[in-house]
């Protein structure tokens, strides 16, 4: 071997091994922050105004240091249509994601951000239970249990 071409690729390898030693001594090697989602409080409560809606309640805690998005959410409830809702200057519309950062707590509630249930059956009623599946970015798949509570009347108009 050339003695021109060991010295470099000896000098290549001691700088590499020198900026690797240096990333890892500045925090390269630190696992990423990761959220911790955990629901709370889940309930849901039947449009007294539309048959076949409900609309659905809770907290989202993230423990965690890193943020996610809670990206979507379904049923097992046959055939319905779950939507994330935002309520902006008195109206109810559709949105895309619900961003909830780390070491917070998001409050889905009523005249604010929430979940929608369309399409449900007719004879779903007070007392009725369903299981929620919300889809986060990070934290994937997260299965929740409830159960539709006394209705409230919306007073709100969607705009879809």
């Amino acid at each position: 071997m050339d003695k021109g071409i060991f010295v470099l690729k000896t000098a290549f390898m001691a700088a590499l091994s020198v900026l690797l030693l240096t990333g890892v001594s500045m925090g390269m090697g630190v696992s990423p922050k990761l959220p911790k989602i955990s629901i709370e409080g889940a309930e849901a409560r039947l449009s007294t105004m539309m048959l076949g809606v409900g609309s659905v309640f809770m907290k989202i805690v993230n423990s965690g240091e890193g943020d996610d998005n809670l990206v979507g959410a379904r049923t097992n409830i046959p055939n319905t249509v779950v939507e994330l809702h935002d309520v902006k200057d008195g109206k109810m519309a559709k949105i895309g994601k619900i961003a909830v950062p780390g070491n917070n707590t998001v409050e889905l509630k009523p005249r604010s951000l929430h979940i929608m249930i369309f399409k449900m059956p007719k004879d779903t009623k007070e007392g009725s239970e369903f299981t929620l599946y919300l889809m986060f970015e990070k934290s994937g798949e997260k299965q929740v249990n409830v159960k539709f509570g006394k209705g409230a009347e919306q007073h709100m108009h969607h705009s879809h």
